[in-house]
């Protein structure tokens, strides 16, 4: 992924401030630590600092994403750019005791990750952690929740159906993207939806707009090898499966492609290894992971991204104040 992002340097900002107004994000007093990432990811330091944070630490590592010392540097001319210069603290490796000693507000992202005891031991008993998701997709390795909830450090995810976000909705149109970017058109297409939960609803009620052929969603293989002769494309959305797809004992690929042979599978969610891809055409072209997107809001656009972002450190913002009841909030343990 290219760390330069297509979107303008003021609009980012506009759109950051207008959500910031718009949740009354305010972080005054507060040490932040986040991340800070590629593309859009490179702005997620920026909003606590535009939110008026006493101060901002952020840390990055070398991934497949990109170096880390050209995330800072993308990250750095943007805050020259808007006059914030020497407003963030950057890291570059997996642990700063000082920083989670100094922080407030941590928020559950990539590169803080994994949240576990060595790290939590240092930060101090009042130290919130928004996840800056959906309560329901905790996946285990992110936080040591049993750690927080002996030390009665607080933790709550974000409502992505709250009103002034609506980012949940999202998710249908970051699927159809990802169908056009494989080359489908939805319309006349017969597609079958692999899940059962929020995702799957909100892709199928997108792609029903588009007046495909048929669409049936289940995650019944016996329904998905009785119809798969004619459909067009799978997409793979089920949070929850922790199998290996494609495989002899799972989703058999070899027995859906002596029916079918030239349909395709797109991957929201889903462990998919790329020894597959010579067989039938995967997208995207890389393999995916349990419980993980293989896009992110981010691929969809600037709105959903910045909305969630802005939604997550209100969140931290309401727990650091004992402000428990707003709709937004999803505790977890309070």
């Amino acid at each position: 992924m290219n760390i330069n992002s297509d979107y303008s340097t003021s609009r980012v900002f506009s759109r950051i401030n207008h959500y910031i107004d718009k949740l009354g994000l305010n972080l005054e007093g507060f040490n932040v630590l986040t991340e800070v990432g590629s593309g859009l990811y490179n702005y997620t330091p920026i909003i606590p600092i535009l939110a008026g944070a006493n101060s901002v630490m952020a840390w990055t590592r070398d991934s497949s994403f990109g170096k880390a010392d050209d995330i800072i540097a993308e990250c750095r001319i943007k805050l020259d750019k808007m006059g914030y210069e020497d407003s963030i603290e950057f890291f570059k490796g997996s642990i700063n005791k000082n920083h989670l000693k100094n922080a407030n507000i941590i928020t559950n992202s990539g590169f803080l990750r994994p949240l576990n005891k060595e790290k939590l031991k240092h930060v101090k008993q009042t130290t919130v952690i928004p996840l800056m998701y959906e309560l329901w997709e905790l996946r285990q390795g992110d936080i040591d929740i049993d750690y927080c909830t002996a030390r009665g450090l607080k933790v709550a995810g974000t409502n992505e159906y709250y009103k002034d976000i609506s980012v949940f909705e999202h998710v249908g149109y970051l699927a159809l993207k990802m169908a056009f970017e494989a080359g489908y058109e939805i319309l006349n297409n017969k597609i079958i939806i692999w899940s059962d939960d929020k995702f799957g609803e909100e892709v199928e009620n997108t792609f029903n707009c588009l007046n495909p052929l048929k669409i049936i969603k289940t995650t019944d293989f016996e329904v998905l090898k009785k119809n798969i002769q004619d459909v067009d494309f799978i997409f793979i959305c089920d949070y929850d499966e922790m199998r290996e797809y494609l495989t002899p004992d799972f989703f058999g690929l070899d027995e859906l492609v002596k029916i079918n042979s030239h349909f395709a599978i797109i991957h929201l969610y889903g462990k998919i290894d790329k020894k597959n891809f010579d067989k039938i055409t995967i997208y995207p072209p890389k393999s995916g992971l349990s419980k993980t997107m293989s896009f992110t809001l981010a691929h969809l656009g600037l709105n959903p991204f910045v909305a969630l972002q802005v939604a997550g450190f209100k969140v931290g913002e309401m727990m650091a104040k004992q402000n428990l009841k707003s709709n937004l909030m999803q505790p977890i343990n309070f």
